[in-house]
């Protein structure tokens, strides 16, 4: 038996390739885990000292508390104004933002300015909390790795997520709630391949988390239960009433934004004047400063007489409101727990007084209150109820959480469309619908895609068949396998024109004009990934091989296929949606129209929401350097776009009028 080293090194060069395929991700994902963990502990510390210096026993209980927060703004405003914007507010739409508009580009300087802005923030007393920053970090750091090691859009928004799970695993100490955040808020995905990373990533940090910080929960309670069947209709009165508290503390925050925003005020001197407000309020109410946990540590011993828990529902949310909407910088997290906790107690003791038999204690109303009302606000109701089992280490309640969690956000839901993060996004005409219909499209796998029309050649077969079969389709590549069709290389037909040019053409074969070709692809991958990375490398097809054998081709994905299906599964959604605002079954006959935009037309440079578009046509997909994206009012229209359209019959006239007017034709 003869040994071909040929054979044999291309053969070892697919399977290294295939193991670097599965492998690159987690590594990738561990290196972002570590490193949000690293950041959570530097950052923990350092608000720890902050903390510690600007409320020491000469400043705590006195008047001076009411300055802290003003200086706190002035250190604040010039860091976020001058540096980098974005790090301004909670947080998590701001990586939301970056998703849905710049393909989950943030820009690394964010990470640090983030952190220190909320820092100042944090520790001068303002009411926000520390987990949005970090979860900001986190996706800044996991899409700056991304960009650096130049992945394609869906693997950076993949990192973007690990980021955000880890910043909420490490501050917490709760990895599981970390991956479902990461799941429900950011991704809004559960698939396996989008949860695989994410968990890599949350355990990763976690760990980091608990090396520096100790492994211990965030809160100590009691080992509450459910004394009573009927207890359970208490449960749903406070989900029902955390919905409220969700919805009333959304629009103080909205409302605060707006106000703000009015405001005849240098933009970095309004952290101070905010500082002012929060310092006033927390003279009378200290338990509002800061990330407020030591308040919620006693709402959940049942450590605060009623009118002091009734009281600080409605200044938190004040206090919260206006650290926000005066551009300070935190996170909307732990307010939300800290507004849960003081409701749910004094709920609970209220309960205690009018109810005909003995119920639990105060403080196990405090831990469904937390759940209950941060469910609401975020629309995350798995999270939710993880974090708070995972926050105080008490299984005893976990059935009254999620009765509350979930009526509470069916409620919200009912009342309102929008989470706490995407509220703020639409505020300021950020529409992620655009995102979610592209992610539908994610869902397509290579397989769905490939054809199974390609040629293949033996490894002795002559140059003049060669430049036969090309000949027939110079678009073509040729695949040379061996006596067991096993994929030894690919020929393209520039490799044919070179041999023609060559003396002594009629001795060569295909093994030696053949060149290795180690980029392929799975059936199961997703089609959006691959079609990115198609795009990126300039490919115009990648042969598709079998997962446990990649020298066995199996089909070949063209990128003039994936246009295809891509467009074919836009049209079919359309015309479902025409067909049922008809409300008569049947599928309108249309018209599929594609046109590209050149140097010289007037929609060039131009956004979507800004052209003059007829009533009842819109666009339905963008082929832009080969990648596929669903085109939405904030995407702008640039030179060399190809550009499909689906029009009704009586439209066809309105829709040639209007290409014509802005110097466009379709093909």
């Amino acid at each position: 038996m003869s040994f071909n080293l040929k054979e044999f090194s291309l053969r070892r060069g697919m399977a290294f390739d295939s193991g670097v395929h599965f492998v690159r991700p987690l590594l990738l994902a561990v290196t972002v885990g570590i490193g949000t963990g690293l950041l959570a502990v530097a950052f923990i510390k350092s608000l720890q000292w902050m903390t510690g210096f600007c409320f020491n026993p000469s400043v705590a209980g006195t008047w001076k508390v009411i300055l802290v927060p003003v200086a706190g703004g002035l250190l604040v405003g010039p860091v976020i104004f001058f540096f980098a914007p974005e790090a301004k507010g909670h947080g998590v739409p701001e990586v939301l933002k970056a998703i849905v508009l710049r393909g989950a580009r943030i820009r690394p300087i964010v990470t640090v300015i983030k952190a220190v802005a909320s820092v100042f923030s944090i520790g001068s007393g303002f009411s926000v909390g520390r987990e949005g920053p970090i979860v900001q970090m986190g996706a800044a750091l996991g899409s700056s790795i991304g960009q650096w090691l130049k992945q394609p859009e869906s693997r950076i928004r993949n990192l973007v997520a690990c980021g955000a799970a880890s910043g909420v695993a490490s501050v917490f100490n709760t990895p599981i709630a970390g991956v479902m955040f990461a799941s429900e808020v950011i991704l809004r995905d559960f698939g396996a391949s989008a949860l695989s990373t994410v968990v890599v990533a949350a355990v990763s940090s976690s760990i980091v988390s608990r090396i520096f910080l100790g492994d211990h929960p965030s809160f100590s309670v009691h080992a509450y239960h459910l004394h009573d069947p009927l207890e359970i209709f208490l449960y749903f009165g406070l989900g029902i009433l955390s919905a409220l508290a969700a919805l009333l503390f959304m629009a103080t925050l909205e409302w605060s934004e707006s106000r703000f925003e009015k405001l005849r005020f240098p933009e970095w001197l309004k952290p101070a004047c905010a500082g002012l407000m929060v310092g006033c309020l927390g003279f009378f109410f200290p338990q509002i400063f800061g990330s407020g946990l030591p308040g919620i540590q006693d709402a959940l011993q049942g450590n605060l007489p009623l009118q002091i828990l009734l009281a600080l529902i409605v200044v938190k949310i004040l206090a919260t409101a206006v650290s926000l909407g005066g551009g300070s910088s935190g996170g909307v997290f732990a307010p939300l727990l800290f507004i849960g906790a003081v409701l749910g107690g004094s709920f609970g003791q209220i309960a205690s007084m009018h109810y005909g038999f003995p119920i639990a204690p105060s403080g196990a109303y405090a831990l469904v209150g937390m759940a209950s009302v941060f469910a609401a606000a975020a629309r995350a109701p798995i999270t939710s109820i993880l974090i708070v089992f995972e926050l105080t280490g008490s299984y005893g309640m976990i059935l009254p959480i999620m009765v509350a969690a979930v009526t509470a956000t069916s409620i919200a839901q009912i009342i309102s469309k929008d989470s706490i993060y995407l509220a703020n996004l639409r505020r300021k005409g950020v529409d992620v619908k655009p995102f979610e219909e592209s992610r539908v499209l994610e869902g397509l796998k290579v397989r769905d895609a490939m054809t199974q029309d390609f040629q293949t050649v033996r490894r002795d077969t002559g140059a003049q068949e060669l430049v036969d079969l090309m000949s027939k389709d110079l678009t073509k590549s040729i695949f040379v396998v061996d006596g067991r069709d096993t994929l030894t290389g690919i020929i393209k037909s520039t490799e044919v024109n070179r041999v023609l040019m060559m003396e002594g053409k009629d001795f060569l074969i295909a093994d030696d004009i053949a060149v290795p070709h180690k980029e392929y692809s799975f059936p199961d991958e997703p089609l959006n990934e691959v079609a990115q990375t198609m795009a990126m490398q300039h490919w115009n097809e990648i042969p598709v091989v079998d997962p446990f054998n990649t020298s066995q081709i199996v089909g070949v994905l063209k990128s003039d296929d994936i246009f295809r299906l891509y467009a074919g599964y836009v049209s079919k959604r359309q015309k479902i949606a025409i067909s049922q605002s008809r409300h008569d079954g049947i599928p309108a006959e249309m018209k599929t129209v594609v046109f590209t935009v050149t140097a010289h037309s007037p929609v060039a440079g131009k956004y979507i929401k800004e052209l003059n578009l007829p009533e009842g046509i819109r666009f339905n997909l963008v082929k832009r350097s080969g990648r596929f994206s669903v085109p939405h009012g904030n995407m702008m229209i640039m030179t060399g776009d190809q550009i499909t359209v689906i029009v009704l019959p009586e439209q066809q006239d309105i829709l040639r009028e209007w290409l014509k007017q802005n110097k466009l034709k379709s093909f």
